[in-house]
């Protein structure tokens, strides 16, 4: 494809962008404001740059897609199923063919991404296209697994009423994922949260 063709490619997608945050049910608005501003910048150069050369343009790309890429709930199945819709072959990151490759999450982002969505995921088409009923049955047993082993390393952590060196930055990451994924109230008591966020900040004033 020529440049103006890709150009015309990517001014697309950003309006496809566009369209599955406005109706999104999961972003915030100050998020929404975000990524439609991100669009507008990449709308906006591209109308600009008339001469764009390959490299920058693979740049906007980039730049639009890395949320989509990355991500794991409808939202990104919607954008993709938009793209394939109108013929715009993007290559896309699968991170939940890499959970299934490597029976973990890349990210602790992505975890938590997944635990959130994974109810209303499972119910698309596209995932049922994508997947097999046994890896969707892994995802589901790789999304559990992972929130055991956040919850076994909060709990070693307040039985010993310290963090080791070594897990530093993952106790960062496990109190994330119970606060992103609102979990707290169902593994502890306040008095047990309070007194693993007195263990941190103990930690950090070492």
């Amino acid at each position: 494809m020529t440049i103006l063709g890709n150009i015309e490619k990517l001014a697309l997608t950003t309006k496809i962008n566009d369209k599955i945050i406005g109706s999104s049910v999961i972003m915030d608005d100050n998020t929404k404001e975000a990524f439609l501003n991100l669009s507008k910048y990449t709308r906006d150069f591209l109308e600009k740059e008339p001469k764009m050369n390959s490299y920058r343009l693979n740049s906007l790309k980039i730049g639009l897609l890395t949320y989509w890429n990355e991500s794991i709930n409808t939202d990104t199945e919607k954008f993709w199923a938009e793209l394939k819709a109108q013929n715009i072959d993007y290559e896309r990151k699968q991170p939940l063919r890499f959970a299934l490759d490597k029976n973990r999450f890349r990210r602790v982002d992505q975890g938590m991404d997944a635990r959130k969505h994974w109810t209303e995921l499972k119910k698309l088409k596209e995932i049922k296209d994508n997947y097999t009923t046994s890896e969707i049955e892994q995802i589901e047993n790789i999304i559990s697994e992972d929130e055991k082993r956040r919850l076994g390393i909060l709990k070693k952590c307040l039985i010993k009423k310290e963090i080791p060196q070594s897990q530093y930055l993952k106790f960062g990451e496990c109190w994330a994922y119970m606060s992103n994924c609102e979990l707290w109230d169902r593994y502890f008591n306040k008095d047990e949260v309070e007194e693993l966020l007195n263990i941190w900040k103990s930690f950090e004033n070492k």
